[in-house]
């Protein structure tokens, strides 16, 4: 009798324990969640890669001596990078209306090193506003496709490109670096809204 009670116990422990691991102590329950998870706890250093901008200048992010605003997109992205966009355009305007606005830049990377290029991010860039000089629209530069997946990976960013369509799956997190080159905030733009993003941000900068 005993034995019998046992087993389904252990059993259920056990499958709680295998998925506590797979989930970070059920913390992520979508490959997105456990790509963030996997990649280590805030703050971390930012990883580094080789960037080339919309005007053709290369530049690396660990340069710049401001917070950073990061977010990756790819221009055939049918609907979410679009939108994810509108809503940094929002939070760009509501930073740039007072004067924490000078400590602060906005890169947004293209995932798509394929089809993307330097004409199609700058005309791309144009859609929003010819008064975004504070907002950064770049590629990944001399690198391989295979570096930049090991870049976003540290990144916490997952991507996957579909064979038959080319359309790319990804996360949408956008990531909030200190002038040291620390990330200490990572945002869903699915689920905070713009009100608290802003709120975090101006908090960051008033420090």
């Amino acid at each position: 009798m005993i034995q019998k009670i046992f087993i389904p116990i252990f059993i259920l422990f056990f499958c709680l324990f295998i998925l506590s691991k797979w989930t970070h102590n059920f913390t992520a329950f979508t490959v997105f969640s456990h790509t963030l998870e996997s990649a280590g706890k805030l703050p971390r250093t930012m990883p580094d890669i080789s960037l080339i901008n919309q005007d053709g200048t290369p530049f690396h992010i660990k340069e710049s001596n401001k917070y950073k605003m990061i977010n990756f997109v790819y221009l055939n992205c049918p609907f979410v990078c679009h939108k994810v966009n509108n809503q940094l355009e929002q939070i760009y305007y509501n930073l740039t209306s007072n004067s924490l606005s000078t400590k602060i830049d906005f890169i947004t990377i293209s995932f798509d090193i394929k089809n993307d290029d330097i004409k199609k991010i700058k005309n791309y860039r144009k859609l929003f506003s010819d008064d975004i000089s504070g907002w950064t629209f770049a590629l990944p530069y001399r690198t391989s496709q295979k570096e930049f997946d090991f870049f976003l990976e540290k990144l916490g960013i997952w991507k996957y490109t579909i064979p038959r369509t080319g359309l790319i799956n990804h996360s949408i997190y956008i990531f909030l670096v200190s002038p040291e080159n620390n990330i200490i905030k990572v945002f869903d733009p699915a689920r905070d809204t713009e009100q608290y993003i802003i709120q975090q941000i101006n908090s960051c900068l008033k420090s």
